[in-house]
């Protein structure tokens, strides 16, 4: 009986320290595939967004708006330049 159970001991140390030598090593390197994987991701993402602004055909819209923004905060700008001024 003791030497069956030395026997089991001796397999769970052996498979012990073989797990805790295999957790030890360094990892092998896997960038290769990393940015394969996201180089595939962000044309995904791309594609997405290019049938997104195509499917919407309002992208001059948003640039008249931002034209119209910036001229607001220019002309802003401009009077209260004008009124530091007159002080």
């Amino acid at each position: 009986m003791k030497k069956i159970l030395a026997i089991v001991i001796g397999i769970a140390f052996a498979f012990g320290t073989a797990g805790y030598a295999a957790a030890q090593a360094p990892a092998p390197k896997t960038e290769d595939k990393k940015t394969d994987t996201m180089e595939k991701k962000t044309e995904k993402v791309e594609k997405k967004t290019t049938t997104k602004k195509s499917k919407k055909g309002d992208s001059t819209k948003g640039d008249s708006t931002m034209e119209k923004k910036t001229d607001t905060m220019e002309k802003k700008t401009e009077t209260t330049e004008k009124k530091t001024d007159k002080k």
